[in-house]
């Protein structure tokens, strides 16, 4: 199909399907993305590049030139991110109506058997895909290109993983193209990314590379530091406390030896916690059941200390009530024994005179964001946290300064009797921090990627996070257009320092990382062919008559479906009765290092007294969320 396009901008791509499809002045000639473009054409690419230096961009143009060549697949872990790309390829291409489908949960899988054949560009939830696949309404031997966006959570068991595999067994020259603005910094979890999707190459750029700084915004880092009020000082003290004796009571049991308390973390806990839990499940001696009372407790007590440290008591309070409460009247005694302990009562007396007392940080924060509206009146902001309960505290504070239109943002799940936002709700704050209706979005992770977030003056953590990936899609929110600016607010000598210097630590890093990988690719990239060769089902010699041919294909799909349906746990019966209890446990006892599903259920069991159904069900979400994944059937560990 020729279509006559006026001359303009696009013309200045020197690919002659650019000049075919693309609308005049709607791409910006940019030399990184020229060149990028030469490695994606030929190799299945992992692009790293920063909020805002045009990753979709790449997609289209690479989309456009493969098209002819076969169908394309553009996959979006969430639907707004779906709807999100092929509006865009719908205003910056000529393609027509039913040359670009949208496909997602929506969309009846009786109708999708249709789309599939009408479409030239498939746009997709990766769960979707990889379901058609498994009941064979789809195959991709006639995909020319597979597009994964966020691509760092290829890892594991999510559905991309499935699909890269379904898509290098069908298909005799498959080419992906994986975007993701930042994959991490260690470069074991990189290499697992480039393993799952066939990798070959790497393109990346920061704002530092001179190919990209005439295209970049600048963004004005700065960091407001804040003294602890005494009396949080003292419920920390309080629980600090509580902790010391704690851990050495573990210590008493043989267990944490060679250690200061102070010096035992969280990573430590969790070890711990899944060694008794392994001796438990081998009914090794009745005492291991108080042992692991008291590791249960001491996490807890360090996730108190967080709170007060990083969010404040109103967090703390809320955690209190809602969690620590709840589960010990859920018989868990762990639990029992924190609200039985004097020192945390006292804790707790110290803490509701801190109620009285203004924290520092949300005055920090007020004053923030009161100086950049006055500054730039039409300025819009985000407000990072990690906790639903610190943005229903800042809510109520901002509330009072009427130049401050703020709005919640938060996502689907339910958490402690929240039931989180809907998909309209959340189109809807977003639609007012749009049209000026609101100025300021106070929004947990759910903002950080897969959102269509207008264009922000200023965001602000409220916490620094230790994660680089989350820091990355963070700071990108802003300077996209137009030059912005990050301040990160970090209460003095607490874990907001050490979670920040362990951000930008793992942010230098991660280029590193990057480079070293990229020389090692061929290396990984041939052991991962020859693996998938010893367990391919597939047979590489020639059918003698078409009715052989016929039966060999049909026997092959059978038993590949079957081989990789077996490499995924799913429950035998789903159930939401407690689900959100089921949630909360879990979320606070992920395991950093593999772990069986069968002693996650047990322990969740023992210590929530829900039911295994509702368990199972709540890991089979975290698994579809891409917060814990599974490297070996049946185990899994956080993502």
């Amino acid at each position: 199909m020729i279509r006559e396009v006026p001359e303009g901008p696009a013309s200045t791509w020197k690919d002659s399907a650019a000049k075919e499809w693309i609308r005049p002045e709607a791409i910006e000639y940019r030399e990184y993305q020229t060149r990028i473009m030469e490695t994606v054409r030929h190799k299945s690419t992992l692009v790293v590049l920063p909020t805002a230096l045009g990753k979709t961009v790449i997609a289209l143009l690479l989309a456009i030139e493969r098209v002819e060549k076969g169908k394309v697949f553009f996959l979006s872990p969430t639907r707004p991110l779906v709807q999100q790309h092929y509006q865009t390829f719908d205003e910056k291409t000529f393609m027509e109506e039913g040359e670009l489908v949208l496909i997602t949960g929506k969309s009846p899988p009786q109708n999708r058997l249709a789309l599939y054949k009408m479409a030239r560009i498939v746009f997709a939830t990766p769960q979707c895909v990889h379901n058609d696949l498994r009941k064979g309404l789809l195959r991709l031997d006639d995909a020319s290109l597979i597009i994964f966006d966020e691509a760092h959570r290829a890892r594991g068991n999510y559905a991309y993983v499935t699909i890269a595999t379904y898509y290098s067994r069908q298909h005799s020259h498959p080419l992906v193209l994986a975007l993701t603005a930042s994959p991490g910094s260690h470069e074991e979890k990189i290499a697992e990314v480039c393993r799952n999707l066939r990798i070959d190459s790497i393109e990346y750029r920061t704002d530092e590379d001179e190919d990209v700084k005439p295209y970049i915004q600048p963004i004005e880092l700065q960091w407001k530091r804040i003294q602890l009020p005494e009396a949080h000082s003292q419920v920390r003290d309080k629980l600090r406390e509580m902790l010391s004796h704690r851990i050495r009571a573990l210590q008493s049991f043989g267990l944490l030896l060679g250690r200061q308390p102070t010096s035992v973390g969280r990573h430590d806990l969790l070890k711990l916690n899944r060694e008794l839990q392994e001796k438990i499940r081998n009914r090794e001696g009745g005492h291991i059941y108080h042992v692991k009372i008291e590791a249960t407790a001491v996490l807890s007590i360090m996730h108190m200390i967080e709170l007060i440290e990083t969010q404040g008591p109103e967090t703390l309070k809320a955690f209190i009530n809602k969690s620590l409460f709840k589960k010990a009247l859920q018989g868990s005694r762990g639990h029992k024994s924190i609200l039985g302990d004097p020192l945390f009562n006292e804790a707790k007396w110290i803490l509701k005179q801190c109620l009285n007392v203004e924290n520092p940080k949300t005055i920090e924060l007020l004053r923030v964001l009161r100086d950049q509206i006055e500054t730039k009146s039409t300025s819009r902001l985000i407000v990072f946290t990690q906790y639903r309960d610190t943005i229903n505290t800042l809510l109520r504070e901002l509330e009072k300064h009427t130049e401050i239109k703020a709005e919640r943002f938060v996502g689907q799940g339910e958490r402690e009797d929240d039931p989180g936002m809907t998909q309209h709700q959340q189109h809807e704050a977003l639609t007012k921090l749009r049209n000026g209706e609101a100025n300021v979005l106070v929004a947990t992770s759910i903002a950080e990627e897969g959102l269509d977030i207008p264009e922000v003056d200023h965001v602000v953590f409220y916490e620094p996070v230790a994660s680089e990936i989350r820091y990355i899609q963070r700071r990108g929110r802003t300077g996209r257009r137009v030059s912005g600016k990050v301040t990160i607010l970090i209460a003095e000598k607490t874990l907001d320092e050490a979670y920040y210097w362990a951000s930008m630590k793992r942010t230098k890093k991660m280029k590193k990382t990057i480079m070293q990988l990229n020389q090692k690719l061929p290396k990984i990239l041939e052991e991962t062919q020859r693996q998938s060769h010893r367990q391919s089902v597939l047979t590489t010699s020639q059918p003698q008559t078409r009715l052989a041919n016929s039966k060999r294909r049909t026997t092959v799909e059978a038993e590949l479906k079957k081989s990789i349906r077996s490499e995924l746990w799913k429950p035998i019966s789903f159930q939401t009765k407690g689900l959100s209890r089921a949630m909360t446990w879990l979320a606070c006892h992920l395991p950093e290092n593999l772990m069986s599903i069968e002693d996650i259920v047990k322990q969740a069991i023992t210590e929530t007294r829900v039911e295994k159904p509702t368990i199972e069900t709540a890991i089979w979400r975290l698994i579809q969320q891409g917060q814990l994944y599974q490297p070996e059937p049946g185990k899994v560990r956080k993502l």
